[in-house]
């Protein structure tokens, strides 16, 4: 049987003029509100006359809402922009709730230490309504993050962490790394494609902070866009977000079952025998993305690089990177650099 916490010390404050406000955007009285809720319509008429209920409880309200429970809280039921973190000062909140593929929840944040007065990007990952043995499961998931900075040290193209911790008052957990004064790849992608020596610079800095990866025995195994920052001082790519890497010399690690599509992963990465191919699949659809402008569907890369004006041989090491078949890939991420640092 799964070991749950005690609910003592597990409420939370409601505030019960925005849950009127939101249900009547809805349409919904207390008796839908309850059904939908799978709640009694007296626990719904207990929270509005102003009875904090358990955490469990308002996250079923406000799924049943539509809503994240932030938007109901009464107060500062969660850190807002100038709330102090141990030795941080919370700036900004740069993103709203993420869900990780196996599942861990997190925003960014922009933070800024109180007594080195350095920026930091700070990630908080929401564990506060787990049973136990699942919460140190996933605290294990976002501990390799830290594991994989400290192994590959510095290096311009990985994010430097310089902590992680547990906040017991608020039960978030926390990963601090360095201030990447710039926006995400994918944000980029968003407003324009890459072209010249910008999209050559651009597959050079992915290559080479997958590069140092497997260098020390890791597969990125889930990169995309929104996992790589872009300095705007000079467009650097940085890799981040390493919860998901495969750490090879310390056998399994998440499980990948029910992972939601992804149009980057490779397709063997959701399983268990996945080796380096995996990244140099992320690599080049990433790469092709950079270029059109646009992410075509997997196997029609071909045709669209036919027209996008790269030099040919360029356009066939995409080709073989996104191949379906791993085999049919090129062998290692060392294979490519070269050919992309003669491009030009």
């Amino acid at each position: 049987m799964t070991a749950k916490r005690p609910n003592v010390g597990r409420t939370v404050k409601l505030d019960a003029d925005k849950l009127v406000a939101v249900m009547n955007r809805c349409g919904l009285d207390v008796d839908k509100l309850a059904q939908r809720a799978a709640l009694s319509s007296g626990t719904v008429n207990n929270v509005l006359a102003g009875k904090a209920p358990y955490r469990s409880t308002a996250n079923r309200l406000a799924t049943a809402l539509g809503v994240n429970l932030d938007v109901l809280l009464e107060g500062t039921g969660t850190p807002t922009a100038a709330a102090t973190v141990h030795e941080y000062l919370l700036l900004d909140v740069l993103t709203d709730w993420i869900t990780a593929s196996n599942g861990l929840r997190f925003q960014a944040c922009r933070m800024r230490h109180l007594e080195l007065d350095r920026q930091c990007r700070g990630k908080r990952f929401d564990l506060r309504d787990l049973p136990t043995d699942e919460e140190q499961r996933c605290r294990t998931w976002i501990k390799r993050h830290p594991i994989v900075c400290d192994a590959i040290g510095a290096h311009p193209n990985i994010v430097r962490n310089f902590t992680a911790f547990h906040d017991p008052g608020e039960g978030y957990y926390w990963v601090i790394d360095e201030w990447v004064d710039g926006v995400t790849l994918l944000q980029k992608l968003q407003r324009d494609r890459f072209e010249g020596e910008a999209l050559r610079q651009l597959m050079l800095d992915i290559a080479h902070g997958l590069q140092a990866l497997h260098t020390h025995d890791i597969i990125r195994r889930e990169l995309s866009p929104a996992s790589i920052l872009m300095w705007n001082q000079d467009a650097t790519a940085v890799l981040t977000d390493f919860e998901l890497a495969k750490l090879i010399d310390r056998g399994p690690t998440v499980s990948t079952k029910d992972w939601p599509a992804d149009p980057y992963r490779a397709p063997e990465a959701n399983g268990v025998d996945v080796n380096y191919a995996a990244d140099i699949y992320s690599w080049g659809r990433i790469a092709v993305h950079a270029c059109l402008g646009e992410l075509p569907e997997s196997e029609s890369e071909r045709d669209r690089l036919r027209d996008a004006g790269l030099p040919r041989r360029i356009e066939r090491l995409l080709e073989s990177a996104v191949s379906p078949l791993r085999g049919e890939r090129p062998s290692s991420i060392d294979e490519l650099i070269p050919a992309i640092e003669k491009w030009g």
